[in-house]
């Protein structure tokens, strides 16, 4: 079996390949662990595989540190793909190929793959929010992006200079401190960008299929349409069908 992993700015992801399909799905939370340990931490309790391949979107030392932990764990062979111009029928519709975050590439590629032939809006839900067209025929048609919850939340501190004692809770729009009001207003503002962005891909791809994906997707699932459906291992399925292509 191969091993895919999914490198975001906070969340490691993984899960097995074979046969077309994904297996036994992970996920730790990184950001506050030594690269080498915690990656040691994380392979200790995988099966060896064939091969592994690693969408890493996150600057920094751990996508390097996670290859070479792998390497030296295992001696298998490690993929790491860059975005390219075309996979398969998916075309990347970015002037330059190579600037298309991997992660949105291989979303793109994991939405054809659930539905050949149909038109997809992509939303991934991470750090930053990505919404993103592919055409029936294949083509991407590019994209929006924009802060995320937490990077929202972070860029109003910095700008403010105020300091952010504690994080706040977005339950309610009447919120009664800060900290409150800048996670409240940082959701509604995600939400609303979400809902924008799929509204306007919508009248460009009627009929097309809609699908949810990202770490922060789950939490933001019960405010949003219900015409968006989940995929939340998409990246993770991109990938394993672009390591596929590879093996031929």
């Amino acid at each position: 079996m191969d091993l895919l992993f999914d490198l975001g700015h906070s969340r490691l992801k993984w899960a097995g390949w074979a046969r077309g399909r994904l297996h036994a799905p992970g996920a730790a939370v990184w950001r506050d662990e030594q690269a080498a340990e915690f990656c040691e931490r994380v392979l200790a309790d995988l099966e060896p595989p064939r091969r592994v391949a690693i969408a890493a979107v996150v600057r920094g030392p751990l996508a390097a540190t996670l290859e070479s932990v792998v390497r030296a764990r295992w001696g298998c062979p490690v993929l790491r793909p860059l975005s390219s111009a075309r996979c398969g029928e998916v075309r990347n519709g970015y002037r330059d190929p190579a600037q298309l975050g991997f992660d949105r590439w291989a979303g793109l590629i994991g939405a054809w793959a659930r539905s050949p032939g149909r038109a997809a809006v992509v939303v991934d839900c991470g750090s930053a929010v990505t919404v993103d067209g592919l055409r029936e025929d294949g083509q991407h048609l590019g994209g929006v992006i924009f802060p995320g919850l937490e990077m929202m939340a972070e860029a109003f501190y910095a700008r403010t200079g105020l300091e952010r004692a504690v994080i706040g809770s977005d339950a309610d729009v009447a919120a009664g401190s800060t900290a409150d009001a800048v996670a409240a207003g940082a959701r509604q503002a995600v939400l609303g960008g979400i809902e924008r962005a799929v509204q306007a891909w919508c009248q460009h791809l009627p009929g097309a299929a809609l699908w949810l994906t990202g770490g922060a997707a789950p939490g933001l699932a019960p405010d949003l349409p219900a015409t968006l459906q989940a995929a939340p291992h998409l990246v993770l399925e991109g990938l394993g069908q672009i390591l596929q292509r590879e093996g031929k």
